[in-house]
């Protein structure tokens, strides 16, 4: 019933959202069910996590392109138009920049027949470690608990004009992991990842 009381913007983000857990993380899509552990609400632990523009969006430099060539896996097609298309670097520009209050995620709107998620705060998350991130066998106790060690966060759904991004993390072990952020174009009427840019890796 709650789900009616949706606005189709609401609805559009956990359409993205399902996009990179089935696109991005291949979970969810094999006969066999995937479980995952969801964070409740993203909360930025890096003030300039998204920053992917030295410079400002009428022009783009050298290390701009240096840096996405590399953390795009030299997705040549995606910087060839961020060179030539000026409306489409303005848009990968504000959608690369300050991602501000994230929204509390639904694991009910997004679990599928073969996707079983269970959610967590982000503070019960950060206490398996303790604090420095001293405490022993977090991992362990994590599994142990929750039966998986894929713990996955999202921001909230940035729009502009026909192009949209999320950034997404995921946590699977001491060094294990990566961040990211999608960048999702909409063509005839149908959302596709574009690119996925990469922030961090362990």
């Amino acid at each position: 019933m709650s789900q009616l009381a949706f606005s189709q913007i609401e609805k559009t983000d956990y359409e993205l959202y399902s996009l990179i857990l089935s696109e991005q993380l291949e979970l969810g899509t094999k006969s066999t069910v995937d479980s995952i552990i969801l964070i409740k609400k993203f909360e930025n632990k890096f003030s300039n996590l998204y920053e992917v523009f030295d410079s400002k969006p009428d022009s783009i430099s050298n290390s701009d392109i240096n840096f996405l060539s590399i953390n795009t896996g030299n997705d040549t097609i995606f910087i060839k138009r961020l060179i030539k298309e000026k409306e489409f670097r303005e848009s990968v520009y504000r959608l690369t920049s300050d991602f501000g209050i994230n929204p509390k995620i639904s694991a009910d709107l997004l679990s599928t027949d073969q996707l079983n998620i269970q959610s967590i705060s982000s503070e019960k998350y950060y206490s398996f470690f303790g604090k420095k991130f001293k405490r022993k066998n977090p991992w362990k106790r994590i599994i142990k608990k929750y039966g998986t060690r894929n713990v996955v966060e999202f921001s909230k759904v940035k729009y502009n004009r026909s192009f949209a991004s999320v950034y997404f993390g995921i946590h699977c072990g001491g060094l294990c992991g990566n961040g990211r952020i999608v960048i999702f174009e909409k063509v005839n009427g149908i959302w596709k990842i574009l690119t996925s840019i990469n922030q961090w890796e362990s």
